[in-house]
């Protein structure tokens, strides 16, 4: 948790880059309430660390989506929305033994996971980010437009906001599913837009045309919607990390006050 002593910032994009990092950390460390919100929480995630998570965060997590929910999901998840046990139960134990155990476990998998691949992500994202950070001659006070508490921009820069409002709605509507096959070339577009143009040319041609890939999207069961999940985990997801790689090294600074006075661009 943040405390109350901490330094003035004078390079508030970096305090904010890692305060929004500590915030989700913070989320994932008590559990997330549910498989879409790890979606989200991943999505926000690769935008906070600039794109730096391992691939092997992606590969894992489409794996995790197969099948029966993996265990590592099942960790990131709270208790009451795990659908399989963690832990091998005990025949000399009580249920709230059992359920211990199993949390206790989960903590640990949590743990592992930010100091494996979040830690490491932030990091890599705070030194892409340093040399660009803006320093103030001042320190942020409460009413100053440079006050990291004051930002609403993804380290200062609208322009990863931009793309991470984008990628939230591409993800937020993939998980609803649709009405029929012509939305999804609407849809399409906004993934081009939330993937920063990096994906591949014939993408939104093969999700059109393939028939079985089209009956997912619009399906209305609990099986298609799990289907678009893996498929938000799977065909989704890296797309955006290689969008933001891409966006992050042109991302420019700038205070939110709705002025250009103070800004600062990437090299």
């Amino acid at each position: 948790m943040t405390t109350t002593n901490d330094p003035e910032p004078y390079r508030p994009a970096l305090v904010t880059l890692s305060e929004d990092v500590r915030e989700r950390v913070d989320e994932l460390r008590t559990g997330l309430a549910s498989e879409r919100r790890v979606l989200e929480w991943v999505q926000e995630m690769t935008i906070r660390t600039l794109g730096r998570m391992d691939e092997r965060v992606y590969w894992d997590l489409a794996r995790q989506f197969r099948g029966e929910q993996g265990v590592l999901l099942g960790a990131l998840l709270r208790p009451d929305e795990r659908r399989r046990p963690l832990t091998t139960p005990r025949d000399d134990e009580s249920r709230q033994e059992r359920a211990e155990r199993a949390e206790a476990v989960a903590t640990r998998l949590r743990e592992k996971f930010v100091a494996h691949y979040v830690a490491p992500a932030h990091r890599d994202a705070f030194r892409e980010l340093r040399s660009d950070a803006t320093e103030y001659a001042d320190g942020a006070g409460d009413g100053d437009s440079h006050n990291p508490k004051r930002q609403r921009f993804v380290a200062m820069r609208p322009a990863l906001s931009e793309l991470d409002d984008w990628q939230g709605r591409a993800l937020d509507s993939l998980l609803e599913g649709f009405d029929d096959r012509g939305d999804l070339l609407d849809w399409g577009t906004d993934v081009l837009q939330a993937t920063h143009g990096e994906l591949d040319k014939e993408w939104i041609t093969r999700v059109y045309d393939e028939e079985s890939t089209v009956a997912v999207m619009v399906g209305n069961t609990r099986a298609d919607a799990r289907a678009r999940q893996l498929f938000a985990a799977h065909h989704v997801l890296p797309y955006f990390r290689a969008g933001v790689r891409v966006l992050s090294g042109r991302a420019g600074e700038v205070a939110d006050e709705g002025t250009t006075e103070r800004e600062a661009s990437f090299a």
